[in-house]
Formats: C-alpha cells, sequence, structure tokens
C-alpha cells in the first residue's frame, strides 16, 4: 500500500514539489520564532545597559565568549554570516561527500547558528539576524529533502539548498521577490534554470507564511518620500561612490588577522571573542548606545521619526559590526549594511542640506548594501520592497550599481572573492 502511494506520488509532477511547500512552511515559522527572540534579546540588551551601562564590560565578554565557545567546540560552520556557508555546500558534490554537506548544513549546525547569534546579541553585538536565515533555512531544507528522499530520490540537494535561501531571504525580510533575485545573483547563477520553479514557490511560501503568523508588515514601514525628482540622480550616483569607497576599508578591515596583532594572551579564538565583547561594551558607553543591535531601529529612527545621524552613530556601527564579526559568533551582515548605509545617506543629506531627507537614507542603505554583498540588484531590490517606495527605483538601482562598481575599481583587477553578508 504505501510503495501504491509513492509510485502515484512520483507519476505526478505536480506532487514533485510537495517537499519544497514543506520546507518553505517550516522555514516560515521557525523565522517568525527565530525573529522574534532576536528582537527579544535587543531589547533586553538595551534595557539592561539603560539601568547599568558600566555592567556591559561583564556582560558583552561572556556573551561573546560562550557564542564563540558553541561555534568552535560544536559546529565550526555555523560561525559568521551563513551565506558564505551555503555557497560552499553548492559546491560540494553530495553524492561522493554527502559528509561534507552535512558538515555545512545540518540541524546541529542550524541550532548552534540560532544560540550563538543571540547570545551575540545579548553581549550588544551589532548583529543580524537575516545572513543567519538563509543559512538556518538552507538546513532545514536538506533535512526535509532527506526525508523525502525515498520517495524523490532523483532530487539534487543543490534544489533544496537554493529553494532554502530563497525561503530563507523572503521570510527574513518579508520580501519573497528579494529571495528569487537573491538567489539568481548570489547563490545559483549556474544553476537557477534547473529549479527556477522550487526557488519560486519556496520564496512565495516562506514570505506568505512569515507574513501570516507575524502579520501584514513593511520592514521598514511607509518611510514618507515624497516627489522623486530626476535631479536626484545625480546625488545618487555620489552617494554609490561614497559608500562604495567607505566599503573598502569594511572589507579590508573584516580580512586583516587581529588576533596576531594583539597582546599573546588574546590570540586563542576564545579569548579574542572576549576582547571583542570589551570593545562592543566600550563603543555602547563611550560613543553611542545605537551600536546595539542589527541597526533596524536606527534605520526606523531616521526613515520614520524624523532623527538625522551624526558620526558617533557611524563609527559606532561601522567598528561595532566589524568587531562583532570578528568575535567568530554567528551572525548576518545585511541589516548592520543596512543600518550603515542609512547613517551614511543621512549624514550626506544633512552635509548638502538636501530635503528629500528619507531618499538619500533609502539611497544610502541600498549603495551600501550593495557593496557590502557585492549583489547590486539584490540591494535595491530589497530596499525597494522592504519600504514599498516603487517611486525611488531609478535612484536607488543607481546607487546600487555605482557603489559596486566603486568598489570593484578601487579593490583592482584581483577582485575580493569572498562575500560579506
Amino acid at each position: 500500500m504505501l510503495e501504491k502511494i509513492r509510485q502515484e506520488l512520483r507519476e505526478r509532477p505536480f506532487f514533485h514539489g510537495i517537499p519544497y511547500w514543506t520546507g518553505a512552511a517550516l522555514v516560515g515559522i521557525v523565522a517568525v520564532i527565530y525573529s522574534g527572540a532576536f528582537s527579544g534579546c535587543i531589547f533586553l540588551v538595551r534595557t539592561f545597559y539603560s539601568s547599568y551601562p558600566e555592567w556591559l564590560f561583564l556582560t558583552s565578554p561572556i556573551c561573546f565568549f560562550l557564542a564563540t565557545w558553541l561555534v568552535e567546540k560544536v559546529a565550526p560552520a555555523a560561525g559568521g554570516t551563513g551565506i558564505p556557508q551555503v555557497i560552499k555546500a553548492l559546491q560540494v558534490d553530495s553524492a561522493s561527500n554527502p559528509n561534507d554537506v552535512e558538515y555545512y548544513l545540518s540541524l546541529k549546525v542550524c541550532l548552534v547558528v540560532i544560540f550563538s547569534s543571540l547570545l551575540g546579541v545579548l553581549g550588544a553585538g551589532s548583529l543580524g539576524r537575516e545572513g543567519p536565515v538563509v543559512q538556518i533555512a538552507a538546513c532545514l531544507f536538506y533535512y526535509v529533502g532527506k526525508r523525502f528522499s525515498t520517495i524523490w530520490p532523483s532530487n539534487e540537494h543543490r534544489s533544496w539548498i537554493l529553494a532554502g535561501g530563497a525561503a530563507g531571504v523572503a521570510a527574513a525580510f518579508n520580501a519573497p521577490l528579494a529571495g528569487v533575485v537573491f538567489v539568481l545573483e548570489e547563490l545559483a547563477q549556474q544553476h537557477f534554470h534547473q529549479f527556477k520553479s522550487v526557488v519560486i514557490s519556496a520564496a512565495i511560501i516562506g514570505g506568505v507564511v512569515s507574513q501570516w503568523l507575524s502579520g501584514k508588515y513593511l520592514y521598514f514601514g511607509y518611510p514618507k518620500i515624497g516627489v522623486v525628482l530626476l535631479s536626484s540622480i545625480p546625488w545618487a550616483l555620489l552617494v554609490g561612490v561614497v559608500c562604495g569607497v567607505l566599503a573598502y576599508p569594511f572589507h579590508k578591515l573584516l580580512k586583516i588577522n587581529w588576533r596576531n596583532k594583539v597582546p599573546r594572551y588574546f590570540q586563542t579564538r576564545l579569548m579574542f571573542a572576549v576582547l571583542m565583547g570589551f570593545v562592543m561594551a566600550a563603543l555602547a558607553n563611550f560613543v553611542s548606545p545605537r551600536s546595539i543591535g542589527g541597526g533596524v531601529a536606527v534605520v526606523e529612527d531616521l526613515l520614520l521619526e524624523g532623527e538625522r545621524a551624526d558620526f558617533s552613530l557611524f563609527f559606532a556601527r561601522f567598528f561595532g559590526t566589524i568587531a562583532s564579526h570578528l568575535s567568530g559568533c554567528a551572525g548576518g551582515f545585511l541589516a548592520p549594511a543596512l543600518a550603515l548605509g542609512a547613517t551614511i545617506g543621512s549624514l550626506f543629506s544633512t552635509a548638502i542640506d538636501y530635503p528629500n531627507h528619507n531618499l538619500m537614507v533609502l539611497v544610502g542603505m541600498a549603495a551600501f548594501l550593495s557593496a557590502i554583498v557585492r549583489a547590486p540588484f539584490t540591494a535595491w531590490v530589497v530596499v525597494m520592497e522592504m519600504t514599498d517606495r516603487h517611486q525611488a527605483i531609478f535612484p536607488l538601482m543607481i546607487a546600487s550599481l555605482v557603489s559596486h562598481g566603486t568598489l570593484s575599481f578601487i579593490s583592482g583587477p584581483k577582485r575580493i572573492r569572498e562575500k560579506r553578508k
């Protein structure tokens, strides 16, 4: 009887999408729970800071130590932003090296990513949840795919990973179109045509389930930007250049082996994580407490509350993001990059006294994200879809392309291949 059901499922093409839809629904549910926990941790550490700011010098090093210890001792592939690990899993031949895929994508890795990133945020880290959601989604899809392999043994592991990446981005940002574009541009330039149907359906279902559970919303609300004039194009181009230039030292500072440049006592990974915890505590106490968290609140303040950025905010976000990721714990680049871009756009608008402040904030977000992840199309689609400001499409596109081109020009012919999320 069971074999007859399996045979019926195999022979009907429509049913081939069942495991992908199952995985996408699971990702939507997990993404909402994880997002709530992540936001709760940020709220908790900010509340704690407001009453006991000096205690961050104790709690931040401890949390960073535990977050990095989890990665080092339990699942090394869980460290960092998550997306490079997904790309490496795509490059593995699962037929001859199935354990290599498991190294990057398993339920154990999924759990370590979740708890390590939450500990990093509790340590006042400038970390985002979006990159980790992509790895979490890929882990869940790969797990679901293995469970369904007895019915559809011909489904290749790359299809699960690509669909998981699309569903992860869609659920993290409530932006299904961005999920599809992200997979097309970042994960699967040579594989996408084979799996486009399941990728698109997974992105839609992941986004819909996430929206159903958390309510209909835009990631950054509905900022007012008024009429976007053609005269904004030259300024968008200039913001793109500025973001591309600033992204260069950001990348370079992350590539330096700082552990060899500190006292010997701090040169182990765990003790270096403790040192980065002290750095984050110092930034929050002496520069700006808005270094804490992924930066969503920073963007909302600039776009919705009429605030203007200052150089202390830029300094805290720039070096806080670098220090957090140098610690070795799990955590993403996407939200921190958007916050940095928003800060740059706000500073630029103030410097030239541009009347449409919010437009420059959006342009800065798209431009800096483009330079950080080296994906210009994903950058402007993400910003446009998260804010529903379609009238800003041309400035966003131009700034993203110019920022990416500026960074590529500065980097020289030997383009940096490693992508930061």
